[in-house]
C-alpha cells in the first residue's frame, strides 16, 4: 500500500512539471523567401535551411551604356548571372543579422560598340564566377529583411562570338571585381 501513494505522488509531480516549450526554429522546417537586389537588378530565392544556414539561388541582370565624346563612340555592355549563394547566418531570430559565405555561378554577357572610330562591332562571351560575400540584414518587421551586401569575386569569361573589330573588353576577362548592393528579402 505504500507504493500506491508514492506512484500517485510521482505521477502528480510529473504532470505538474512544466514541459519545455520548443524553440521557434525547432518547430519549423526550411523557410523560403523572395528577395531583390539593387543597383544591379537581381531576384533572390533565400532558403533558410536551418537557423544558421542559408542557400540562396539567384539570377542577376546588369546593363550599362558608356558614351565617349572624344571619339563619338557609344558602348553597351550587359550580362546575366545565374548562381547560388551558400551562407552562414549569425544571430538568427534577432532584428540584426550578419551573414557570410560564397556565391558561385555562370555568366553570359555581350558588348556592342557603335561609333566613328570603330564602326559597329559586337561580341558575346560566357563563363563562370566565384567569390566571397558578407552582408547585414535588419528586420523592421517579422517577415522583412533590409540590408546590404559586399562581394569580392573572380570572373573567368571567354569570347564565344564576335566581329573582326577589337572591342574594349568588359566581358572577356579573367579578373577580380568588387561590388555592393542593397538587398530586400521577404519571407511569407
Amino acid at each position: 500500500m505504500t507504493t500506491r501513494p508514492l506512484a500517485a505522488l510521482s505521477l502528480l509531480a510529473a504532470l505538474a512539471a512544466p514541459l519545455p516549450a520548443p524553440l521557434p526554429a525547432q518547430d519549423r522546417g526550411p523557410v523560403v523567401g523572395v528577395g531583390i537586389t539593387m543597383p544591379d537588378f537581381g531576384l533572390l530565392l533565400p532558403i533558410n535551411v536551418s537557423p544558421h544556414f542559408r542557400l540562396e539561388p539567384y539570377v542577376m541582370f546588369y546593363s550599362a551604356r558608356a558614351d565617349y565624346p572624344a571619339s563619338s563612340d557609344t558602348a553597351w555592355a550587359s550580362h546575366t548571372r545565374v548562381g547560388l549563394g551558400v551562407f552562414s547566418v549569425t544571430h538568427p531570430g534577432e532584428t540584426v543579422q550578419v551573414y557570410f559565405g560564397s556565391r558561385v555561378g555562370l555568366l553570359w554577357g555581350s558588348t556592342r560598340v557603335d561609333g566613328a572610330s570603330t564602326g559597329q562591332a559586337s561580341s558575346t562571351g560566357n563563363g563562370w564566377f566565384a567569390g566571397g560575400a558578407i552582408g547585414g540584414e535588419y528586420s523592421p518587421a517579422r517577415r522583412i529583411g533590409v540590408g546590404g551586401e559586399a562581394l569580392i569575386e573572380y570572373e573567368h569569361t571567354s569570347p564565344s562570338a564576335g566581329t573582326a573589330v577589337t572591342i574594349p573588353g568588359t566581358t572577356f576577362t579573367r579578373a577580380w571585381f568588387s561590388s555592393g548592393s542593397v538587398v530586400v528579402r521577404f519571407y511569407p
